[in-house]
């Protein structure tokens, strides 16, 4: 039996325990599964339409029927190979999805013991049940996730067990609002510590110490009053005062890893995509209503403008008497991310995504999760969140 950390497969997931006893399925979306499958039986038949096209009873006069272009296409492959690659996506596309619609997760709990119960595509039906003692507490982390070409973070809670093929989700979203405060509901109901992934591995803190402010926690520290020079600022980072007494932290420098350049890959993919359709714009309109094509350059562009915004954003933190606000800035534009009141964050923890190996900032209240520091180095990000410490106290 194995069912794994990454065995989860819902961004949109609830195990209401505050009725018991509660139960839930874990498992990809329905409605994306059945839509994309349709999409690939289309493309696998346009295939099948391409080898077959003389052969299909009336196709030739629908062909002899459509107006005729002067302008040349050229073919840079075989249009047999062409159409297997067709096929052979569209067949993709389907084996995917009967996969993602067979598999799931039942998970049932009666307030004393944990049952799941596993579908994989191949083979029987896997069982466990575990009673909720074994378990070290409530876990929340954030994934990376990738939802066809968008980047994107999953926000996980979880029961954790030391056995990974123990682990057993209870909240997963797409969206961040509120996931600290529903993760303090489930370690209040449940009894047990909230944990988290630092940089310097997992960290347990009691659910009834979740309520308290961060301003309270860092006081109790008794920390040195200079202890902020004896941490060397980055070279790429500007720190500035202005007169007003507000301090600001720029970060200046853009990181590049496996997943920025694949991700870079793709929007230039989609770039030449367009760039092609616009030439052949005029060919194309004979075929496809020029609705359809508008509606297919404004989300390739959205998603090429997207692309360029998550590549080319910079971190800016503001630093007020009483707030912290974010910015994102892409070449002269700055955009307002979040703010924070100091007063009610609960915690700044350097954290750790093991999926692509990269660690970020995180300041959270019971409402909000403000990450900042996307892919700098842990060693950077202490020095960031010193400062914030530091400003914390001088509040």
């Amino acid at each position: 039996m194995t069912l794994g950390v990454d065995d989860h497969y819902s961004y949109n997931f609830a195990l209401k325990i505050g009725n018991k006893p509660s139960k839930a399925v874990d498992r990809f979306s329905r409605l994306v599964t059945v839509t994309a499958f349709v999409l690939g039986l289309m493309l696998f038949l346009l295939g099948v339409y391409h080898f077959t096209n003389s052969d299909l009873s009336g196709v030739t006069d629908i062909e002899n029927s459509l107006p005729k272009t002067n302008i040349k296409i050229h073919s840079f492959i075989s249009p047999d190979i062409f159409n297997l690659l067709v096929m052979s996506i569209g067949i993709f596309v389907m084996m995917s999805c009967f996969v993602m619609y067979v598999r799931y997760n039942k998970i049932f709990f009666d307030g004393n013991y944990v049952k799941v119960k596993k579908r994989p595509v191949l083979g029987p039906i896997q069982v466990f049940e575990e009673p909720l003692y074994n378990y070290s507490g409530v876990r929340l982390r954030v994934k990376f996730y990738q939802f066809g070409i968008l980047n994107l973070n999953k926000y996980i809670i979880e029961l954790y067990h030391k056995d990974t093929n123990k682990i057993v989700p209870l909240y997963i979203s797409l969206k961040k609002k509120n996931i600290r405060q529903i993760w303090k509901e489930y370690a209040t109901l449940l009894h047990m510590p909230g944990i988290t992934m630092s940089e310097r591995g997992m960290v347990s803190r009691n659910f009834q110490d979740l309520n308290r402010n961060y301003e309270e926690v860092v006081s109790k520290w008794h920390m040195p009053q200079n202890f902020i020079f004896e941490l060397d600022k980055p070279s790429y980072i500007t720190f500035k005062k202005r007169q007003s007494g507000e301090k600001m932290i720029k970060i200046g420098k853009i990181f590049v890893d496996a997943y920025s350049v694949l991700y870079t890959c793709l929007c230039a993919l989609l770039f030449i995509a367009m760039i092609t359709a616009l030439i052949y714009h005029s060919a194309l309109v004979t075929y496809i209503k020029t609705e359809i094509l508008l509606i297919g350059y404004a989300f390739t562009f959205t998603l090429l403008l997207f692309g360029t915004i998550n590549f080319l954003s910079k971190d800016i933190i503001l630093l007020t008497k009483d707030k912290i606000i974010v910015f994102r800035k892409v070449v002269f534009l700055r955009v307002r991310d979040s703010i924070i009141d100091i007063k009610h964050i609960k915690g700044i923890d350097i954290n750790y995504t093991p999926t692509t190996d990269r660690y970020y900032l995180s300041i959270v209240s019971d409402k909000n999760l403000v990450t900042v520091g996307h892919k700098l180095p842990a060693q950077d990000l202490r020095w960031i969140r010193a400062v914030l410490i530091s400003e914390i106290i001088g509040n």
